[in-house]
């Protein structure tokens, strides 16, 4: 019996319908097959075990045709993708940008392309899918003053994507936010990367800065700097 070719992305065989998707090729060139839908799309995501299949699975995302440039949040250099263009518009009529926007925002300032995720119904999500240099990342977006409430953030963040992004929108005492990210990151095994936004200004805490031996310097040194 001849074995047949397994796809870059496996395809969930209830899904008959024809949609848009990237296993091999550059971005922008996208190839068609049979595939499913992007709440289907993310349930795969967290049940496959490899980078490479999750990876697979973001690609497969970006690629759908439904996502449009958010002009007015974009850059010459980098873009902001949504789904829902016409959402975002008459929310920003209001004057309120949305928490998640800002975020997205503040990665456009340090080079990445963001694709906003909608939250499907009964379906486990994170916010965004962010690329630089073509590589791609799943990142859950949080926003806190950096007081108590952060542990609160991390615990939930964590259980959505091993990337978190936390805009910090007060003053936190140094001393216990290592400490709580340190908890984090032991507490949850698949925890790869903290993002931390001060205004504009990107801090990237990662594993192994967590367990060396001058974390708690190094964080006083970064959460020091004015930007």
């Amino acid at each position: 019996m001849k074995k047949e070719k397994a796809t870059p992305y496996p395809l969930r065989t209830e899904d008959i319908c024809s949609v848009v998707c990237e296993p091999t090729t550059e971005y922008g060139k996208p190839v068609v097959y049979q595939g499913t839908t992007i709440a289907n799309a993310l349930k795969d995501y967290y049940a496959f075990s490899t980078n490479r299949e999750k990876v697979e699975v973001l690609k497969w995302i970006i690629a759908q045709p439904g996502f449009t440039e958010l002009q007015r949040f974009s850059t010459a250099g980098n873009k902001i993708y949504t789904l829902y263009t016409n959402q975002y518009d008459e929310i920003l009529k209001t004057g309120e940008v949305p928490n998640n926007l800002q975020i997205a925002q503040k990665f456009v300032a340090n080079g990445y392309d963001v694709f906003l995720l909608s939250n499907p119904k009964a379906t486990k999500s994170a916010d965004f899918i962010i690329r630089k240099r073509n590589c791609l990342y799943y990142v859950e977006g949080k926003t806190s003053t950096g007081g108590s409430s952060i542990e609160h953030r991390f615990e939930k963040g964590a259980t959505q994507a091993d990337r978190i992004a936390i805009n910090l929108t007060g003053a936190p005492k140094i001393k216990q936010l290592a400490e709580n990210i340190k908890t984090a990151f032991f507490e949850n095994p698949e925890l790869r990367i903290i993002f931390f936004f001060k205004g504009t200004f990107l801090i990237e805490i990662d594993r192994y800065l967590v367990y060396s031996k001058d974390f708690s310097t190094k964080m006083f040194k970064e959460f020091s700097r004015k930007k």
